[in-house]
């Protein structure tokens, strides 16, 4: 398809509409929940809704705009923009609201009430029974992995990571766990934990890690999520028996990338065992079940991949029941990890999102931008994996965006009208 057909393909077609139309089906509570958040402004002085504070905000997110100061750019804040926006809003708006208002707002906004907006996005996703056949036995599959949002070169509300280098410099780091629920070819923000030391710490004490932070969330996911059944997927670091125990403790599986140097007795006794006897027979996978190791029982498998000529191992632990006729599905699931890395953190930090902007000096605002993105991100995977005529579209990731904010601040869409009868479809 050229340039010339993609245009009249394009042409005529409302990604506004479906966006919000897809929102309102299948996220139908998401807008008034914004507008149920605590509002600590003097209400004598108010003018946007909190609705509108956060719709604004969403929306300039959806159209990729990765900055504050964007929101109140001539090209957003436009006439037909903020006639669409006071639609959505359900607000007469003669102007948007300034991106300092949203800020201070911001501020001020309870992490664990954006906390509840992200548990409900998810519940009603799943409640939707579109994504059962992605089920694993009747679980749904978890990927976790920290990542760094940005580094500096002072303690920014002191409560950032600390790295001495050999040269005597100091660096501080922000850091956040993500635990995403993988679906097809998309991931899902279940929970978010935020790496941080609460206090300055003398020489002697430990900074808080991955493994804590995870610690913290399994927690909060048992708690929100009680009835359902879950595989836990991570790198080598989960690969310990205290969260081994934990997955257990919790009714979990899970499958863990096995290192080398990690964990060196179920490495010998694996590869022990599979000289002797290779529990499977499709070729360049080995199996071993019922290794015992401390007081845990558990599986042990690698599967080898050669590309021009390069041998790369995959290894991995599991409690799930391998065998010969699941190994192959096994071992996909185990490598959907690096869905958490692509997906996830290099779109929101090159593609679309810029999570390392961190669009505020202030801790709670930082948190509460970051919660947006999730919510943004996860919207935009509904549009762009899932909706028809976003994909018949063949619009790569960052054109989606302008496409979006084409859409939003130069037209008005027909948002009275709603499409109710589609289905969003997603790709294995």
């Amino acid at each position: 398809m050229n340039r010339n057909e993609r245009r009249k393909l394009r042409k005529d077609k409302d990604l506004v509409k479906e966006l919000y139309s897809i929102i309102n089906k299948y996220l139908p509570k998401l807008l008034d929940m914004f507008d149920n958040l605590t509002d600590t402004r003097n209400q004598s002085y108010v003018t946007y809704k909190m609705k509108t504070i956060c719709v604004t905000r969403l929306f300039s997110l959806l159209c990729g705009l990765t900055t504050m100061t964007d929101i109140s750019s001539d090209y957003f804040n436009t006439d037909n923009c903020i006639k669409n926006l006071s639609k959505i809003c359900n607000q007469n708006l003669e102007e948007l609201p300034y991106w300092e208002t949203i800020q201070d707002v911001f501020i001020n906004i309870k992490i664990d009430e954006l906390r509840n907006i992200q548990k409900y996005i998810v519940k009603a996703l799943i409640r939707s029974k579109m994504f059962d056949k992605y089920r694993f036995n009747g679980c749904f599959q978890l990927l976790f992995d920290g990542t760094g949002l940005s580094n500096h070169n002072y303690n920014l509300n002191n409560n950032c990571l600390i790295r001495k280098h050999r040269d005597g410099k100091i660096s501080y780091y922000k850091y956040v766990l993500e635990c995403k629920l993988v679906v097809g070819n998309i991931v899902i923000s279940l929970d978010s934990e935020f790496i941080e030391n609460e206090k300055m710490l003398t020489d002697k004490q430990k900074q808080d890690c991955e493994t804590n932070a995870f610690k913290r969330m399994i927690e909060r996911i048992k708690k929100n999520y009680p009835k359902y059944k879950f595989i836990i997927t991570g790198d080598g670091l989960y690969a310990t028996t205290p969260i081994i125990k934990l997955c257990k403790k919790y009714n979990w599986h899970y499958i863990f990338n096995l290192k080398p140097d990690r964990l060196k007795e179920i490495n010998e006794i694996f590869e022990d065992n599979v000289n002797y006897k290779n529990e499977t027979t499709h070729k360049c996978y080995y199996l071993s079940t019922n290794i015992k190791y401390k007081d845990i029982i558990l599986s042990a498998f690698k599967y080898i991949e050669t590309k021009k000529k390069r041998s790369i191992i995959f290894r991995y632990i599991s409690d799930l029941d391998i065998k010969n006729s699941n190994i192959k599905e096994i071992v996909s699931m185990g490598r959907k990890r690096w869905k958490i890395e692509n997906e996830g953190f290099y779109t929101q930090k090159h593609r679309t999102f810029n999570i390392s902007h961190l669009n505020s000096r202030n801790d709670t605002a930082i948190k509460n931008h970051y919660f947006f993105i999730q919510f943004a991100h996860t919207i935009r995977q509904l549009s762009e994996q899932g909706n028809l005529l976003t994909k018949s579209l063949k619009l790569k990731i960052k054109e989606v965006s302008h496409f979006l904010l084409d859409t939003l601040t130069s037209t008005i869409s027909d948002l009275n009208n709603l499409e109710t009868k589609f289905q969003l479809r997603f790709d294995d």
